[in-house]
């Protein structure tokens, strides 16, 4: 299909059916993790697995960072029809993508424990997370690299291939989870076993686009590396803070919540910010369905296309955030019974917290939809603002200031705050007349 003429609606709904669903499978990970080792380990294994979201954010964080950035400028040098410079940008970004993530494995590897009490652990959980770590560090680079990978296969015409990659990943995953917890009676470290797994296996199905006939990625000679490597590093930095904020302000929240209303409300909020994390890797889809169509169009220079996809893709979000939001209000003491085998105080707690945490996934993906939309239209400051206002300015601030004025119960409404006062943002800065 040649985005540049074919129809807007049939091309965007042809990356965002894979996009999505790729994002959800892929957002299973964490939930189905969750739902195992809660049901082996109780709220301790789901406070637990709280402690440990920061890594996986992390590990997104990289491939955001390079990889959109790259696949950006890999669609708009392929819808200028310049196959080299396309290459360029996929070899600068996997050289970029490959240093970093080896830095990051060894500050893992060699220091889990500390990282893991920044992280909000304490001595009651820590036993069960470096369980967990044991396995995750020996599988670290498949995550920042295969999310890597699977944005420029999906940009170069593939989007099927990254849902069925993730699809296999997944479910394997959903089984080896139940086989290595119970039937191997690992508990946490089956969890564990079965995610590194799932993701080796992803990474390699991806892999295949590479050897195929319809793949145009290659790798070519470096030049300019310092002025390219500026330019993915600019282009990819909106999402790159879009989920690491994500990450910081798990992190806040893990140690106000302790340190406020203690391990019960740890858990509860363990249950919470894994189905944060899950809305907001799928939102990712919507974005990520979007960038191709709009990257190579604005190549070409066809702006009515560009915004076309822009109005697709923030009704797609807004509708998924009204039925993600309505789904989690309408049952929220059984889905803290799904996650965990949940003592009568939490479950008696649950409920009202809960309501009131997710209100904010109204919002969500919204605001992740326009972080991403500003970065393929090279909207950067825009899309920087965005991505930092959410991710952790007003998040940040807002979980010391209200517990401080309103009491410690205030903090289950920092999240819907924050969020609906970035859509106001994103509304005023999606219809200035400055994309040119």
């Amino acid at each position: 299909m040649d985005l540049k003429t074919a129809d807007v609606r049939k091309a965007y709904f042809k990356y965002l059916c894979p996009s999505l669903f790729s994002g959800l499978v892929m957002s299973m990970y964490s939930l189905v993790d969750m739902i195992v080792v809660g049901q082996y380990e109780g709220p301790a294994g789901t406070a637990a697995l709280a402690c440990i979201a920061p890594f996986w954010t992390f590990f997104c964080c990289l491939s955001v960072l390079f990889g959109n950035g790259g696949a950006v400028l890999f669609s708009i040098a392929k819808g200028k029809g310049d196959r080299e410079d396309s290459c360029l940008a996929f070899t600068v970004s996997f050289f970029l993508i490959c240093i970093v993530t080896a830095m990051v494995w060894g500050v893992i590897f060699f220091f889990d424990e500390p990282l893991l009490r920044v992280c909000g652990a304490d001595d009651s959980i820590m036993p069960l997370a470096l369980g967990y770590m044991k396995w995750l560090k020996l599988g670290i680079p498949l995550w920042p690299l295969g999310y890597f990978l699977g944005m420029f296969v999906r940009n170069d015409g593939s989007p099927a291939l990254v849902g069925i990659a993730t699809v296999c990943g997944g479910i394997f995953n959903v089984f080896g989870d139940f086989f290595f917890t119970f039937i191997c009676d690992l508990g946490i470290e089956g969890a564990a076993l079965a995610t590194v797994l799932g993701q080796a296996i992803v990474f390699a199905v991806q892999m295949a686009h590479f050897f195929g006939p319809g793949n145009t990625v290659s790798f070519v000679k470096i030049r300019n590396l310092f002025s390219l490597s500026r330019s993915i590093v600019s282009v990819g930095l909106p999402s790159f803070l879009c989920s690491v904020g994500m990450g910081i302000s798990v992190i806040m929240f893990n140690n106000q919540i302790m340190y406020r209303l203690g391990g019960d409300a740890l858990a509860i909020y363990g249950v919470a910010s894994n189905l944060f994390t899950l809305l907001q890797t799928f939102s990712y889809g919507i974005g990520n369905a979007a960038q191709p169509i709009i990257g190579e169009n604005l190549g070409a220079g066809q702006r009515n296309r560009v915004e076309q996809t822009r109005h697709l893709g923030g009704m797609v979000a807004f509708l998924i955030g009204c039925v993600a939001a309505l789904i989690c209000l309408a049952i929220p003491a059984q889905v803290v019974s799904l996650h965990m085998k949940a003592s009568p105080e939490i479950l008696s707690m649950a409920p009202s917290v809960l309501r009131k945490y997710f209100v904010c996934f109204l919002f969500i993906p919204f605001n992740v939809f326009t972080t991403y939309y500003l970065q393929a239209v090279k909207r950067v400051k825009a899309s920087v603002l965005v991505s930092v206002l959410r991710g952790f300015l007003l998040s940040g601030s807002f979980v010391f200031i209200f517990p401080f004025l309103f009491g410690a119960s205030s903090i289950w409404f920092v999240m819907p705050c924050a969020e609906c006062i970035t859509t106001l943002l994103a509304l005023w800065l999606l219809h200035r007349k400055v994309d040119a």
